[in-house]
């Protein structure tokens, strides 16, 4: 059962560290993962700083060599259409993985 579901569970605690590591340098005012109902786009982290008008969606991967940013910027339009007041901020795209801890 360990090797089995220790993709999925290292895939979230490294998502929880990055969002605690953010939230005590006090970076963004919100922050939470996103995905649609139907399961298709899925966002690991996006984080809005209300103040600044900054809003930047994060991939997490373990491995940085599996990170799409170009995927991650087509999941965000369908986050945009469900959140369309919020388009007007502006966007960034990254990624993060082992390396940037």
């Amino acid at each position: 059962m360990v090797k089995r579901d220790y993709e999925v569970f290292s895939g979230l605690s490294l998502e929880r560290y990055f969002r605690e590591k953010f939230m005590s340098e006090g970076r963004y005012s919100r922050m939470g993962g996103w995905w649609d109902r139907k399961g298709k786009n899925e966002i690991d982290l996006v984080c809005e700083n209300e103040f600044s008008g900054v809003l930047d969606f994060y991939e997490v991967k373990r491995d940085a060599k599996r990170i799409n940013l170009d995927l991650l910027a087509k999941e965000s339009e369908a986050f945009f259409t469900k959140n369309p007041g919020l388009r007007a901020r502006k966007a960034s795209y990254r990624g993060l993985s082992l390396a940037d801890m």
